[in-house]
Order: C-alpha cells, then sequence, then structure tokens
C-alpha cells in the first residue's frame, strides 16, 4: 500500500510539471503569434510605399529616438536639483580572498600515509600490466571509472610533494 502511494505522489508532480509546461507553451505560444499578426500588419501597411519614403520614415524615427535618448541623458546629466547627483562613483568592496580558489585548504589536510602509497604504488603497476597484456579489461575498466588514473597520479603527486618538504 505505501509503495502504491509513493508512486501516486510521483504520478502527480509529473502531472503538474507536465500541465505548468503546458501553460508556458501556450503563453509563449501566444507570444509568438502576437508577434506574426503585428508583422503581417506592418507588412500590409508598409508594402505599398515606396523606397524613398520608407528611407524618410525610417531616419524620422532615428532622428526621434536618438533625440528622446539624449533628451534622457542631458536632463539625468544636467538636473535643476544640484544636491542630487546623477553619476556618484563609490568605492567597491572587494572582498578579502577574491584571488583564491580554496584549493589552498583542501591540499594542506591532503596527506598519503606510507601504507597508501603502496597500495597507489601496487594499483598502478597492476594498472600498466591490464594496459600491456590486457587492453580489454584495461579499457573497461577505465570507462567504468573515467577519472580513475587521475586520481590515482593525484595521490601520487600528493605523496611526492610531502616527500620534498
Amino acid at each position: 500500500m505505501w509503495l502504491y502511494k509513493a508512486k501516486q505522489k510521483d504520478k502527480e508532480t509529473v502531472d503538474k510539471v507536465t500541465v505548468s509546461d503546458k501553460v508556458a507553451g501556450k503563453i509563449a505560444g501566444l507570444g509568438i503569434k502576437l508577434q506574426q499578426l503585428f508583422a503581417e500588419k506592418m507588412n500590409r501597411v508598409f508594402m505599398n510605399t515606396d523606397f524613398k519614403r520608407l528611407k524618410i520614415i525610417l531616419i524620422i524615427f532615428c532622428i526621434c529616438a536618438g533625440g528622446y535618448s539624449m533628451y534622457l541623458i542631458a536632463k539625468s546629466v544636467i538636473s535643476p536639483n544640484r544636491k542630487q547627483n546623477s553619476f556618484e562613483v563609490q568605492q567597491m568592496d572587494v572582498p578579502k580572498h577574491f584571488d583564491k580558489t580554496g584549493d589552498e585548504n583542501l591540499i594542506p589536510e591532503a596527506y598519503v600515509d606510507e601504507e597508501t602509497w603502496q597500495q597507489v604504488k601496487q594499483f598502478r603497476n597492476y594498472m600498466d600490466s591490464l594496459k600491456q597484456k590486457r587492453r580489454n579489461e584495461y579499457d573497461s575498466i577505465l570507462q567504468a571509472r573515467p577519472g580513475l588514473m587521475d586520481s590515482v597520479q593525484m595521490l601520487e603527486q600528493i605523496y611526492l610533494s610531502q616527500k620534498q618538504k
């Protein structure tokens, strides 16, 4: 009985997701349909307009839009209220550790003892022998565990860096 309830809850969440997806799809479809209708209407309006008139309309539109933009910029820079600054330069807060990746905290904790090092060496030798003698088995292991040899190499690097210190 309790298994059935869990399956039923999963089905309800799937139904909710699909309903919301359907609604979003209909809204997007409506937006696209409105765009198409507007484009068709504008095509009908300007279909019989000659090329020179279209150029003039475009130039007038650009002048009006550009002029309005210039007006808004000038109004914000040259405001009659001098107490309120349009643009104010503030100092940015820089985090203390902005140039740190966080790996610095992990590396000191990473420690490979002698026993683990011996196991890593044995495993490396085993994988090398598989690579030379039974290539199919070696490939299947790497396919099942793609980052395995990278991890072994990282352990070796950690151990060797410990020895240098």
